[in-house]
């Protein structure tokens, strides 16, 4: 007689990454550096927290995501941090995921798109070399 043993069914979402919302560098550091250092903000993303508000604005049409019954959706205002993270420090999708709380492959989904709306966005402004 043989015995099955059926495998424990997972969170789709690890229980610290499902936090984001209370403790993601978004809601927190980022949040009391908005009005606490603004200087300590602009070293993270390299960017003034107008110009990221600017930019958001420009590109928040081709990044925004609808949430779902299932799920609530990464904001624009998060893809564009992260994205922005990843740009100014190199940050590897790992500790990217640590800090922000969003799956790396979450961010390897969204970050191309978020980098072609700033394309989008800011085309006029771009040289690219050929």
């Amino acid at each position: 007689m043989s015995t099955h043993f059926r495998k424990k069914r997972g969170w789709w979402v690890k229980l610290w990454k499902m936090r984001r919302n209370v403790l993601g560098t978004s809601n927190t550091l980022l949040v009391e550096w908005t009005s606490e250092d603004r200087d300590m903000y602009k070293n993270h993303l390299r960017m003034s927290l107008e110009k990221f508000f600017e930019l958001l604005s420009k590109v928040k049409s081709y990044i925004e995501k609808q949430d779902t019954n299932m799920r609530e959706c990464i904001s624009a205002s998060v893809q564009l941090q992260i994205t922005l993270r990843y740009l100014a420090a190199g940050d590897s999708f790992g500790s990217l995921e640590a800090i922000y709380r969003v799956p790396r492959t979450t961010i390897s989904k969204f970050l191309p798109e978020v980098l072609n709306g700033i394309y989008l966005s800011l085309g006029n402004f771009i040289k690219v070399r050929k």
